[in-house]
């Protein structure tokens, strides 16, 4: 068998699996660029989530940094006061977050 048509044979079995694959790729309803703007989509929700929780954080630290310098003024006057609290009521330590 000649070269060249060994060559054209294998081609065009190449193209005759790979076409069907490029037309489903470039589908408008379910190619790749129909799931490309699916992922910028969701990507921009997931910005906008994570800059929520961020903002939801950096909240409870402040609040948690305050509370703790209440208990310590707290803790102060109850040592003062020679009161004993329940430990219910006492903060647990402080955690790294």
């Amino acid at each position: 068998m000649d070269e060249n048509k060994l060559r054209n044979i294998v081609e065009e079995a190449i193209n005759n699996a790979v076409n069907p694959i490029k037309q489903m790729l470039e589908d408008p309803d379910t190619g790749l660029k129909r799931l490309n703007e699916r992922v910028d989509a969701n990507t921009s929700a997931i910005v906008e989530l994570e800059s929520t929780i961020k903002g939801y954080s950096d909240s409870y630290q402040a609040n948690d940094t305050n509370i703790r310098k209440v208990d310590k003024r707290l803790q102060t006057l109850e040592e003062d006061a020679t009161v004993d609290v329940p430990s219910e009521l006492q903060l647990t330590p402080q955690s790294d977050l």
